[in-house]
């Protein structure tokens, strides 16, 4: 985040050193994991964990708890893309997203073939993207097709703005097409 639009108590809490550097990473990696901000930043782990709970109770960032799972936000990420974000930041998910992306009302055979898992993970998967209201079914006979019903712009956005976080040629290739 540019610091024009910092108020001037949050430059004053960002001239920590390690602090404006997690900062930048959460920034950066929008609804990464501890651990992820720990392995991106080096620094130690009491020492993330200390700056991550400060930098949320200056509401620099945001903290999303879903079940066991903990992730960060700039302080300015839309409601609404948290939980698609945090499903993108799963490899599995977000190349089962990007299969069904780039063919819509694929069958499972397809995803399968398409994300190289076995169908057992597929279906557990398409499960979870299912009771996420991500994606919707359609059953044709013996076979069930596959379409998203989130916000397809959106999905290519949040991709194409966090494009180098998630370090997937997948994602390289999907921009690649979209802006073709």
């Amino acid at each position: 985040m540019a610091s024009e639009f910092l108020t001037e108590k949050e430059k004053i809490t960002l001239q920590v050193d390690s602090r404006r550097i997690i900062y930048q990473i959460v920034n950066r990696y929008a609804g990464a994991h501890f651990r992820e901000i720990e392995r991106k930043s080096k620094l130690a782990t009491g020492l993330v964990k200390y700056h991550l709970d400060y930098l949320a109770r200056q509401g620099l960032i945001k903290v999303e708890k879903e079940g066991n799972n903990i992730r960060y936000f700039p302080k300015e990420f839309r409601l609404e893309n948290k939980r698609l974000m945090g499903l993108l930041r799963q490899k599995s998910l977000r190349r089962i997203i990007i299969c069904i992306l780039m063919h819509n009302d694929c069958n499972h055979e397809q995803v399968v073939k398409f994300v190289k898992l076995s169908p057992s993970t597929v279906s557990w998967h398409l499960k979870k993207l299912g009771d996420e209201n991500l994606i919707g079914s359609i059953k044709k006979g013996r076979k069930t097709y596959y379409s998203l019903l989130a916000d397809k712009a959106e999905i290519i956005n949040l991709l194409i703005v966090y494009k180098e976080s998630f370090f997937d040629s997948l994602v390289d290739n999907v921009i690649e097409m979209w802006d073709s």
